[in-house]
């Protein structure tokens, strides 16, 4: 098993859901369990940069291809894509785009059922506390944060009682999109 970094040239401009569809296709036919973003801040542009855990083998030639960018393994270099896979190894930053159990969060579950069922660590309410009883609907999409070493789900109050991902698959656009 090995942690994975890189910097991918991502074309255009996008939302994040993009983002997220363009890297997990990189990714098609690899073993990856848990697959982070990170924004890499060190260089006087900021750049979006990928963290993978990866449990088997794989091409990294052709992972950088696909990804546009180098890709590296793990190591303790100060490049953006070591700081990246040190990121999302450590849990330290980050919106996790795979993980384990993340399929199965379709639906409304407990919150206490979303963390017993994948990797996510707590679930954690933007101005609400969180009970492990209270229902958390996904929409089929979950994308939890890495924070101080922990795997959160950030979720706010919505309608009809429920709690719901703070971030939304396709978030309406502001101020006719400018």
């Amino acid at each position: 098993m090995t942690w994975l970094g890189a910097v991918p040239a991502l074309p255009g401009e996008h939302g994040a859901a993009h983002v997220d569809a363009l890297l997990l296709a990189a990714f098609d036919g690899v073993a990856a369990d848990f697959v982070c973003t990170h924004t890499d801040r060190s260089g006087p542009v900021a750049v979006t940069a990928l963290s993978a855990h990866v449990t088997g083998e794989v091409d990294l030639d052709r992972l950088a291809e696909a990804l546009g960018g180098p890709v590296a393994v793990l190591d303790d270099s100060d490049t953006p894509a070591a700081r990246a896979a040190r990121a999302g190894r450590d849990r330290v930053d980050g919106r996790c785009v795979r993980f384990p159990g993340q399929s199965a969060l379709t639906g409304t579950h407990p919150a206490a059922e979303v963390v017993a069922g994948s990797a996510i660590d707590r679930v954690v309410g933007i101005g609400v506390d969180v009970a492990p009883t209270d229902p958390v609907q996904t929409l089929g999409f979950v994308r939890p944060v890495c924070r101080d070493g922990e795997l959160l789900l950030l979720v706010e109050p919505a309608v009809g009682g429920v709690l719901r991902p703070a971030e939304a698959e396709s978030p309406h656009e502001c101020c006719g999109g400018h």
